[in-house]
């Protein structure tokens, strides 16, 4: 019995993982993600060492501004002005875990299933109820980001990522790849053909860093 837990566990957890990577694995190669926009082709990949000193150094300087604009609110306080309101942050993190928590025992059934060889209808709906609810847990996710969208620390985390992409967004050039913004002014002023480009890259970004 315990083996076959084990095994039913171990079954359950790389179906998670594959779920969870299938719309990204064909995109990541070697730490790039190449795409195109309008036939030419562009990349984004991790930071070097020096691009990582450089969004250190620009990190704590925003964060120094941040922190002295008194309109700017902490999450925790921007939090507690929510619940005042009658907005209970805390209820939307409890619903993500009670999801969760229906996901695991879900997955677990699909585990046992496969194990069992009970059939691809039995196992396509155990499937289809754990898609369900993940997307319904990314639905509450979302909602919960918009409410605190303009907390400090978020406005950090978006800085950071426009940085990341600054840094990291290269354009193809002959046969070699050349930075496609050589310094955060002109990436800010970027045209409107170039936002296409950064809007593509900035999504890329935050793939490819959490992964």
């Amino acid at each position: 019995m315990d083996t076959r837990l084990e095994e039913a566990q171990k079954i359950a957890k790389e179906y998670e993982e594959q779920n969870q990577l299938a719309q990204v694995e064909d995109f990541i190669k070697d730490n790039k993600v190449k795409f195109t926009v309008d036939s030419k082709n562009y990349r984004i990949r991790l930071l070097n060492l020096s691009e990582k000193n450089e969004l250190d150094t620009l990190r704590r300087k925003k964060f120094g501004q941040l922190l002295q604009d008194k309109d700017i609110l902490l999450e925790k306080d921007l939090v507690k002005q929510y619940k005042e309101r009658g907005v209970d942050i805390s209820e939307l993190d409890d619903s993500m875990k009670k999801i969760e928590a229906e996901m695991f025992n879900l997955q677990m059934k699909l585990g046992e299933s496969i194990a069992k060889n009970e059939g691809n209808t039995v196992v396509d709906t155990y499937k289809k109820q754990v898609e369900e609810l993940i997307t319904e847990k990314n639905t509450i996710f979302t909602q919960k980001s918009m409410l605190l969208e303009y907390s400090l620390e978020n406005q950090l985390l978006s800085y950071v990522y426009q940085i990341i992409t600054y840094l990291s967004l290269e354009q193809s050039v002959e046969d070699s790849w050349e930075r496609m913004f050589t310094t955060f002014e002109k990436f800010e002023k970027a045209t409107e053909e170039q936002e296409k480009v950064i809007n593509t890259a900035a999504q890329y970004t935050v793939l490819l860093q959490n992964v």
